[in-house]
């Protein structure tokens, strides 16, 4: 019996962590490795460029709205060469796209960063996918409960 519940016990993690990797699982683009970590909502953020720089201009909601920020950590791969990333593009759970006003700016830089992209939504607004140029991110199962 001791056998069946420590075989069932490593499934049950297994299956766990299976899970938990999928929501935030890792997308390689043009040599970045780029890993959602989470998904939360605010009605006023900072609007500081990526990697984190000395930009500290603020966004505030309008009644109606609320932002939904996307955390991503970025980490620079032997494979990576010096490009112009294209600002990510949010789209919500009925395809519809929102844009933010966060940039990219040098994105080799430092070896490992993460950044927070605010996009204004209507409130309630379910996430899907963040779009970088070609590389698409599922960001569906990591929004942070209220």
């Amino acid at each position: 019996m001791k056998y069946t519940f420590t075989a069932t016990a490593f499934l049950t993690v297994c299956l766990v962590a299976s899970a938990t990797g999928q929501a935030g699982k890792s997308t390689n683009y043009k040599g970045l490795e780029i890993t959602p970590t989470g998904v939360e909502r605010a009605m006023n953020v900072a609007l500081i460029d990526c990697p984190p720089g000395s930009n500290t201009v603020r966004g505030n909601a309008k009644p109606g709205e609320e932002f939904a920020v996307v955390t991503l950590a970025f980490k620079v791969t032997p494979a990576f060469k010096e490009t112009i990333v294209k600002k990510p593009i949010l789209t919500d759970s009925e395809g519809k796209p929102y844009n933010t006003s966060v940039a990219i700016i040098d994105p080799g830089s430092v070896p490992e960063y993460k950044c927070s992209f605010p996009f204004r939504v209507p409130a309630g607004t379910k996430v899907a996918s963040v779009q970088i140029d070609t590389a698409k991110i599922d960001v569906s199962g990591l929004e942070t409960k209220k």
